[in-house]
């Protein structure tokens, strides 16, 4: 975490100062992925923690990569167990018993008790809108939180570009003190991992710290300040 700002407020000549601490939380869906490791190495070289929100049937063969992600304090959410929208989405119980495969496996194979989901394509999509208050309680009734993101650096959708995943981050984080930043790390997704350090490093010098998303001061949905 970064250390506390002091803003001087203007008044007492400087004396009454007014506190004000700047967190970003760095979140990556679609993993694990062949391209995760070289993530974590961003991440471990920068002392940066952030959460990453898998897909269940791609963890088998990436067991140590879930393993590094724990050892190294990464959070690890929820995010399907296969990401095809007419699989996953046709009802609710349908989607409930797909993450709930997920968090089951992480528990069983790692130990790992996952307190965030993601919907694929954010909590607004038009897949569940019958059924969205339904689902968010049944989460809640078994202690899972949802999380959406108020920053997106569109890195999949198109043909993404560093100078686009930046420009598309840099217009957004800089109205939050709290940017919960959304990036993906699917095998695909090489111009992002190219891009990280500088994302960081920008992140940096404005006087972010970093952390994981359960740590936020409250969980970010679609449609809340």
């Amino acid at each position: 975490m970064v250390d506390v700002i002091a803003k001087d407020n203007g008044k007492d000549n400087g004396k009454n100062i007014q506190n004000t601490k700047k967190t970003a939380y760095l979140t990556f869906d679609d993993g694990p992925s062949c391209l995760t490791e070289k993530y974590l190495d961003i991440l471990e070289s920068e002392g940066v923690k952030a959460t990453f929100f898998v897909i269940g049937q791609q963890i088998n063969g990436e067991e140590q990569t879930i393993k590094r992600e724990i050892s190294q304090g990464h959070e690890i959410g929820v995010h399907t167990y296969c990401h095809e929208a007419d699989r996953i989405y046709c009802n609710c119980d349908t989607y409930y018993k797909d993450v709930i495969k997920v968090k089951n496996i992480l528990k069983k194979q790692f130990g790992y008790d996952a307190g965030l989901v993601r919907f694929p394509w954010g909590s607004a999509n038009t897949y569940i809108s019958s059924y969205r208050d339904n689902i968010i309680q049944k989460f809640k009734n078994i202690g899972l939180e949802y999380a959406d993101w108020n920053v997106s650096a569109e890195d999949s959708v198109g043909n993404p570009t560093q100078t686009s995943i930046m420009q598309n981050i840099r217009k957004d984080y800089v109205r939050y003190d709290e940017p919960v930043i959304l990036m993906h790390d699917s095998g695909a997704n090489k111009m992002t991992l190219s891009v990280l350090n500088n994302i960081i490093l920008e992140l940096k010098e404005k006087g972010y710290g970093f952390d994981v998303l359960s740590k936020r001061s409250k969980c970010c949905h679609f449609y809340e300040n």
